[in-house]
């Protein structure tokens, strides 16, 4: 795969290992004929890695990518370029295309009400869950997602009870489900999962990904060293002075 390089803003939220693990994790569902939908797409780095993956099996990635906060939109816009991709500078739940979509993206915001608030605005949308509430958005992907389209998402393992509950609640129903644990002897801190509509199959639980033989952050299981040389991103920062450019980008 080529090296990728995703321009982020110094003082907003930037992608992390949970968004290469999702994407890692959703690859085994694409297929090349797939439209796909990146929801909560921060500056892009979830539909990027699918279309280039849409790509490599031989597709013409369809890719849009919608994103309320207008900077964040522009970098999306931005990155996602040599995909030909489509960002819509809109809040996801008034988003009303004119297409649905075979696959759909989201590493939603997932921090409840008992983690604190902090200054950056930004960031407080792209991590608290208030700002896409669970219930609101599973039913607004069953109104864009085709019949027998594909959900990948990502979800803070703890509330799992509620994103299981609120899925089947939207006629989203889970088959596929990874948790994810930063040591072998720690709780799971993240799931993954895939969701169709018409699915009646049972769920299927995955082994769970450990990302850390040890404490040390650099001490990464071979698993996750896999993911990262799949995923050969570059973080470029840069500040919100420096984003005036990527506005001319907008349609």
């Amino acid at each position: 795969m080529a090296q990728i390089d995703i321009y982020q803003l110094e003082n907003g939220y930037c992608y992390n290992t949970d968004s290469l693990i999702l994407a890692y994790f959703a690859k085994n569902f694409l297929k090349k004929s797939y439209s796909i939908l990146d929801i909560g797409a921060g500056s892009g780095i979830l539909g990027i890695l699918c279309a280039r993956e849409i790509c490599a099996l031989g597709g013409n990635p369809k890719l849009h990518l919608v994103e309320k906060d207008e900077l964040m939109s522009a970098l999306a816009r931005k990155n996602s370029a040599p995909f030909n991709g489509v960002a819509h500078c809109i809040d996801f739940l008034d988003f009303k295309p004119s297409q649905k979509f075979d696959f759909i993206i989201s590493n939603p915001p997932f921090y409840t009400q008992g983690a604190l608030l902090g200054d950056n605005e930004r960031k407080n949308m792209a991590r608290f869950q208030h700002f896409l509430p669970p219930q609101s958005l599973f039913m607004h992907i069953k109104r864009v997602l085709k019949p027998n389209g594909t959900l990948c998402m990502c979800y803070d393992a703890r509330l799992c009870a509620e994103i299981f509950y609120e899925a089947k609640k939207n006629g989203l129903h889970i088959d596929v489900a990874r948790f994810v644990h930063s040591l072998c002897d720690r709780e799971a801190n993240l799931i993954v999962f895939r969701a169709q509509i018409q699915s009646k199959s049972p769920l299927r639980v995955l082994p769970p990904l450990f990302t850390h033989l040890s404490p040390a952050q650099s001490d990464n299981t071979l698993e996750l060293k896999e993911i990262y040389a799949w995923a050969q991103t570059r973080s470029i920062k840069i500040s919100q002075e420096a984003l005036g450019f990527c506005l001319d980008f907008k349609s």
